[in-house]
């Protein structure tokens, strides 16, 4: 079994489904809360692959959307990222996130850092339900 060339993403010791998994997982947090905090080395990794799909929801095509439903598999957060991220960040080709090292980890004092948007989300105060009487 041979390598596969230019495979520039890191395996961080997972097979193919647990990186994807973590992958997904990590790019769901960064766009509900803004910001993560994570390893130096994952966070290199998020920050690429969450601004090729921020490239992506630039051009706001309904292909384009679903392209990015598929890779973040939660369709609230890929119209979250469509419809309140990007227009905040208008005119950007790239560089939607910033790397910001934190420290060590107090277990096995591994290098952190936090992996956040260059624009803060705005906070939308939500509705409160209104129950429906019969």
């Amino acid at each position: 079994m041979g390598r596969r060339h230019q495979s520039k993403l890191k395996k961080l010791n997972r097979n193919t489904q647990q990186r994807t998994a973590l992958f997904k997982i990590q790019l769901n947090q960064l766009i509900q809360n803004g910001q993560i905090t994570t390893t130096v080395v994952k966070a290199k990794v998020i920050k690429r692959l969450f601004d090729r799909l921020a490239s992506k929801a630039t051009e706001n095509t309904l292909p384009r959307r679903r392209a990015v439903i598929a890779a973040l598999s939660h369709a609230k957060n890929a119209h979250k990222l469509f419809d309140q991220i990007i227009p905040t960040m208008e005119g950007r080709k790239s560089g939607f996130t910033t790397i910001q090292k934190v420290g060590s980890r107090k277990g096995d004092n591994t290098d952190t850092a936090t992996l956040s948007l260059i624009v803060p989300l705005a906070v939308i105060p939500e509705t409160p339900k209104v129950k429906k009487t019969k």
